[in-house]
């Protein structure tokens, strides 16, 4: 299971920017899931769940936003949602596509909350 890896990961990027926050605390850590990503987002949560507790920001919640596979044609400049994988513009039919969104797994935003003296 690659989620592992990849929360362990995700877990060290926030406690890099957490610790330039010493007077705060993080309560969230929200992330951009493609669907295209590789990344399923029910091992992805399993994953944080049980890692994110061994950490120093352990109770942060893990916000996922699901992020759709797009495109736009590079024929006719279309921008358009690739359904069932069918990567082939819905307007011109043509087959040369750059795909815009849906690829990615990144960190959108961490929440701080501060913590009391």
């Amino acid at each position: 299971m690659h989620e592992r890896s990849l929360i362990r990961s995700l877990l060290r990027q926030v406690e890099k920017i957490a610790a330039e926050h010493p007077a705060s605390r993080v309560v969230a850590v929200r992330v951009r899931v493609g669907e295209f990503s590789g990344v399923e987002p029910e091992l992805l949560e399993l994953a944080y769940k049980d890692l994110v507790e061994e950490t120093p920001i352990r109770g942060a919640a893990l916000q996922m936003e699901r992020v759709p596979l797009e495109a736009e044609c590079r024929q006719c400049g279309h921008h358009f949602r690739i359904e069932h994988y069918n990567f082939q513009c819905t307007r011109c039919g043509s087959l040369w596509l750059r795909l815009q969104n849906g690829e990615e797994l990144v960190i959108d935003s961490v929440t701080f909350e501060e913590c009391e003296p």
